[in-house]
């Protein structure tokens, strides 16, 4: 009668002991999860570093001005610390990191001791600027090693998820040589690169109600809705319906979505101002199966759209293209100054020309007839502070705005150095150097950090 306690009791403890190891095996995957994360996380931040190192100490070597080069090496020093920080957490062997670890050590303390001689009101010296140059190629180097052993890793490991998994066993086995000669910048990690812009300089100028576009009287929701037809063009509308309002004291929007004759299942969302009636955003899709349009064709379509509904001197300066549709930044005009706060991004199809997107935000807030005081510097003066390291493509002036949401006046110098192409922005008062751009040509067009 008792002998089925024994096999009882082990069933029992079997059950037991198989829950606890399951258990334990849970616990081991999260565990492995939290640590691939952790991993990738701190490459993907070092990618983002090293990234904007080479990009500061280009910079640095464009620049002329000394409060420029206080802003820069502060910057410089900061994100090679972080670099180093961000290889120490890696699951990757220190002797082949050795070389890497070294050269962004010496380039935290370099610059930061170029920073305090600066900020004591001495210059960087020719020797000095050598050792930068040096610097800037050994990152140059470095953003190429670790894109070729990015590319091999994600290549053997087939997929993502077990990017850092792999990495740690075969980084383990392979020769420092081998390593130091695959050192990374992973390009658009989706790392949120310190003023990086996309589409053209000054892309998220101004954000306050500074302008005169909303001054107008409010509209009604059917005034709005007739806005937004028109706006899209009557003939293309299939039918409407009253969407998403927004009512943030600073842009209250009404909003809608239309449906065109030529694309039934993709609604267009419109936005219109309820003081003013102006339209805020456009946002819509479309599938381009063949391109008809060139670039330039396009620019012009889009401009010859925004001088109809209202829009007039606005002219061209940055774009990027994807998947058919052309996404092209417009500045305001006045007087042959280009003023980049007032900036509208207009999306158009290369197919048949329609207007697909539309953000005017900026531009509603922030445009203006300006009363701009006559520059104290002449262009050819300007044009002597910039470095001569430059050489200097094209100039004009332009409103820029800045950092405390201001704007200045300033001389736009586009110049190249070492194949590489760089926008110089001197105040056209004071001299002094407002701002850097790094320009970069990509497959879709061009971008600025």
């Amino acid at each position: 009668m008792k002998n089925w306690i024994l096999p009882a009791i082990l069933a029992v403890a079997l059950v037991f002991t198989g829950a606890w190891g399951y258990n334990q095996y849970k616990l081991n995957q999260q565990y492995n999860t939290h640590m691939e994360n952790f991993y990738q996380k701190s490459f993907y931040e070092l990618v983002g570093n090293v990234s904007s190192v080479e990009s500061g100490l280009a910079k640095l070597m464009v620049s002329g001005d000394r409060s420029q080069h206080m802003i820069l090496l502060s910057e410089i020093s900061r994100q090679a610390n972080g670099a180093q920080m961000d290889l120490g957490q890696l699951p990757i062997s220190h002797i082949a990191l050795d070389k890497t670890s070294k050269f962004l050590n010496q380039l935290a303390d370099y610059t930061y001791f170029l920073n305090k001689k600066v900020s004591q009101g001495k210059t960087i010296s020719v020797e000095e600027m050598g050792n930068l140059s040096k610097l800037h190629e050994n990152a140059v180097k470095t953003n190429a090693e670790l894109s070729q052993l990015s590319e091999e890793l994600l290549t053997r490991s087939g997929n993502q998820g077990s990017f850092v998994s792999n990495a740690r066993r075969e980084i383990y086995e392979a020769s420092d040589d081998l390593y130091t000669n695959q050192f990374i910048n992973i390009q658009k990690t989706g790392i949120d690169y310190p003023s990086l812009i996309y589409d053209g300089p000054f892309s998220e100028a101004l954000n306050q109600n500074r302008g005169t576009e909303l001054k107008g009287p409010a509209v009604t929701e059917q005034q709005a809705r007739d806005i937004a037809i028109k706006f899209l063009g009557s003939s293309r509308v299939a039918r409407t319906e009253k969407s998403a309002e927004a009512n943030n004291g600073i842009l209250d929007t009404w909003g809608f979505q239309i449906w065109t004759k030529a694309d039934a299942d993709n609604p267009v969302f419109i936005s219109v101002s309820k003081k003013g009636g102006k339209v805020v955003n456009v946002v819509g899709q479309h599938n381009v199966a063949k391109e008809n349009l060139s670039i330039e064709q396009a620019m012009e379509k889009a401009r010859e759209f925004l001088t109809k509904n209202g829009y007039e001197n606005m002219v061209p300066s940055y774009q990027q293209n994807y998947e058919g549709l052309s996404t092209i930044n417009f500045a305001y005009n006045q007087d042959d100054i280009i003023v980049y706060p007032d900036l509208i991004k207009v999306k158009i199809a290369l197919d048949d020309g329609n207007i697909y997107g539309l953000d005017a935000r900026n531009y509603l807030l922030a445009h203006k007839e300006r009363k701009l005081e006559e520059p104290e510097l002449t262009m050819e003066e300007a044009q002597q502070l910039v470095s001569p390291s430059l050489r200097i493509t094209s100039s004009r002036m332009a409103v820029i705005p800045t950092d405390g949401k201001e704007e200045r006046l300033c001389y736009e110098f586009k110049g190249e150095m070492n194949q590489k192409r760089f926008i110089v922005y001197i105040d056209a008062k004071t001299g002094q150097e407002a701002d850097i751009l790094q320009i970069i040509d990509t497959e879709n067009g061009s971008l600025t950090i």
